[in-house]
């Protein structure tokens, strides 16, 4: 009942007469464009490309300045190869030409940070309209998990860890209640505080659990290894951090709701998202183009995993255009058998920090350690560290149905391949600090890469 409410009165009401935003208009242009074929979306991107270039070269003085020396005229764009003749942005382009690269021209802006994985804060910048439309995106993604807004909605997430006005707390408290959501945060997600957890959950009874992916499974084993009955929710929709398969047969498995995973970043909001046949992730194709590419800036070949850079269609406070993010992907865009024209990005493989790089010229993927440790139940948590390139350290939480054994192959796996050339260790702590956005850091490198 209050969801019919939320969605056709109430978010109506705030959104568009008070706040003024565009969300909802752009949410139902959405859920229309994603059913248009492939060739009448890869038009309507070209056709947003080249207005986005255009307004780059005329209202940016980076873009304006960096085009001029290769010759590039945005007005001549007509495919979404022409795009490949512009270079690619870093997090460190922008945090030296950040100011160049903000449009001149007077309009509504916001400025957002992000950490990432490398714990360097990035500065940027968006108009309020590009905002409106990625909150559009989201809305339909989510959408497709049953987790559209004005369901009753528990999230595991990362909160703030400083120290907030009690007015701040009042008007979070206010939003949480009015769009109907609970939040547990990603920190009290120890062992001791997860009974409490389950009874404020069963309590609660949402319909969509929305959480990191780490924090869901870990209160997943712990209601399944206790004997404790979980209330069963519509779906569960996780982010922020890798889905591995064996996370979602164990999620899936204890709270008896199909799991959703999403892609997304502070950049863009939500890049990807699985719809209810889990034949990939759906790109949010009408504001986003998404490329998959090697390390020397070529597309990858169908199925081959590579570096995901992202241009932002409708960012035309401060553009993104070409932005290598970090993160790795395969590449492949097939069609979902649901009937959407929307592509699909086969999976989302880490960070590009996620790969170590030994002395004698292996690169071995943090994929390598978690398909090792989940094979040993007791192994609550872990981290890789990268010290130095010829040593690393494995820290393992681990209860006590850890044995003798289990450590001795364990660490035979592990040597055998790293290689004879590189040392390492396993250590048992009590805890893993998580970041301080709530995520876990499955792969720490403390050492600059030693291989090209």
């Amino acid at each position: 009942m209050y969801g019919t409410l939320y969605r056709r009165i109430l978010l109506p009401l705030f959104d568009r007469v008070i706040k003024r935003r565009h969300t909802l208009q752009y949410w139902e242009e959405a859920e229309a464009s994603q059913w248009w074929s492939a060739a009448e979306l890869e038009a309507f991107q070209v056709r947003s490309l080249r207005d986005l270039l255009e307004h780059a070269q005329a209202t940016c003085p980076y873009f304006a300045q960096t085009w001029e020396t290769i010759g590039f005229r945005a007005n001549q764009v007509d495919s979404l190869e022409d795009l490949r003749r512009l270079p690619l942005m870093t997090r460190q382009l922008i945090r030296e030409h950040r100011l160049a690269m903000r449009t001149t021209l007077p309009m509504p802006r916001l400025s957002k940070a992000t950490g990432g994985s490398t714990g360097e804060p990035l500065q940027f910048d968006l108009n309020t309209d590009s905002n409106d439309r990625r909150v559009a995106m989201t809305y339909r993604g989510y959408g497709w998990a049953g987790a559209e807004p004005g369901t009753r909605q528990l999230h595991i997430w990362g909160t703030s860890s400083t120290r907030t006005p009690a007015w701040k707390r009042w008007k979070a408290a206010c939003h949480r209640a009015f769009d109907r959501q609970m939040i547990l945060s990603c920190f009290d997600f120890t062992p001791v505080k997860m009974v409490r957890h389950v009874q404020r959950m069963n309590a609660y009874q949402p319909e969509v659990i929305i959480a990191y992916t780490n924090p869901l499974y870990e209160f997943a084993r712990y209601i399944e290894q206790e004997g404790l009955t979980a209330f069963q929710p519509r779906s569960l929709v996780v982010g922020a951090e890798k889905l591995h398969d064996y996370q979602r047969q164990t999620i899936e498995r204890v709270f008896r709701a199909p799991v959703f995973e999403t892609y997304g970043s502070r950049e863009f909001m939500l890049i990807g998202a699985e719809c209810d046949r889990h034949e990939g992730l759906h790109l949010s194709q009408e504001n986003l183009i998404v490329e998959i590419l090697d390390d020397g800036g070529r597309p990858t070949p169908d199925g081959e995993i590579g570096n995901v850079v992202i241009t932002d269609l409708y960012n035309y406070g401060m553009p993104f255009i070409r932005y290598v993010n970090g993160d790795r992907a395969v590449a492949g865009y097939g069609t979902c058998s649901c009937g959407r024209g929307l592509p699909l990005l086969r999976s989302v493989q880490g960070r590009q920090l996620d790969i170590l790089e030994t002395s004698d010229g292996r690169k071995v993927s943090g994929e390598f350690f978690v398909h090792l440790v989940k094979d040993f139940p007791a192994i609550r948590r872990f981290q890789v560290s990268q010290l130095s390139p010829d040593h690393i350290v494995l820290r393992l939480v681990v209860d006590g149905g850890f044995t003798l054994s289990d450590h001795q192959h364990l660490d035979s796996e592990i040597r055998q391949g790293l290689g004879p050339k590189t040392r390492f260790e396993m250590q048992f702590v009590a805890d893993i600090p998580l970041t301080s956005t709530g995520k876990h850091r499955v792969v720490l490198r403390e050492t600059a890469s030693v291989v090209s």
